[in-house]
């Protein structure tokens, strides 16, 4: 947007500019008449963000479908997914192993859960961490955590909705959560820390930093498709 209001700007500078030279040159010293400045295109409309799953897979897709779409995005064949069940929950999920998802952030983990009673996916989880892959180091995810919080802070979400960078009380950062207009939510969250390794003996070595980046899109964060016991059932 910005660079579509310097041109504008510039546009009508020239013409002003040529207005005033013409009039200067105009014959027996009368000034010509200034031309209607040029019709300028309506701007185009902010953008609005649209979370409709996460690349090929969408909302409500089944697991057959969630399948296909993994394997379009990212050519993983079936058997190379992990289904895990979440008991208190009662929701499954597949998880892919994704390299590369993001520049230098190393291996991702990006897991598709379904929901308790719809069996269809309700939520997308990717996680990038020190201990996923050796080579992604605590400032790497650091790094692709302002990036990430950069473009979401620019893809339009609901004003209302947005929150950037608070600190939580279990010392995470909640680097960005947002909703779109359909109340579909976002949430970029950072955890960072060390962990101190023992050696054969049990003795403590030198404290290891460690970082984990969790990134998660929900279809419906108010009332998720999950189990829940009544209440006055207990």
């Amino acid at each position: 947007m910005l660079y579509r209001l310097h041109t504008a700007f510039i546009v009508t500078a020239l013409l002003a500019l040529s207005a005033s030279a013409h009039a200067e040159t105009s014959p027996a010293g009368k000034p010509a008449e200034t031309p209607p400045a040029a019709a300028q295109p309506p701007a185009a409309p902010a953008a609005t963000a649209h979370v409709d799953g996460f690349r090929s897979a969408k909302w409500g897709m089944t697991e057959a479908q969630v399948k296909a779409a993994i394997h379009s995005d990212f050519n993983i064949a079936e058997d190379k997914l992990k289904s895990s069940d979440n008991l208190a929950e009662k929701t499954e999920a597949l998880t892919a192993s994704v390299p590369d998802l993001l520049e230098g952030a190393g291996t991702a983990d990006v897991s598709y859960v379904f929901g308790y009673t719809s069996k269809k996916l309700i939520q997308v989880n990717i996680v990038w961490s020190t201990a996923l892959d050796p080579q992604a180091t605590p400032e790497k995810i650091v790094a692709a955590a302002d990036q990430l919080r950069v473009l979401f802070l620019g893809s339009g979400y609901d004003p209302k909705t947005v929150t950037a960078n608070n600190r939580m009380p279990d010392g995470s950062i909640l680097v960005f959560q947002g909703q779109d207009a359909d109340r579909h939510t976002t949430v970029l969250r950072l955890t960072t820390g060390s962990v101190t390794p023992t050696d054969k003996d049990g003795k403590p070595g030198k404290p290891v930093p460690v970082a984990t980046l969790t990134l998660s899109y929900v279809y419906n964060a108010a009332e998720p498709d999950i189990f829940r016991l009544k209440k006055g059932s207990f």
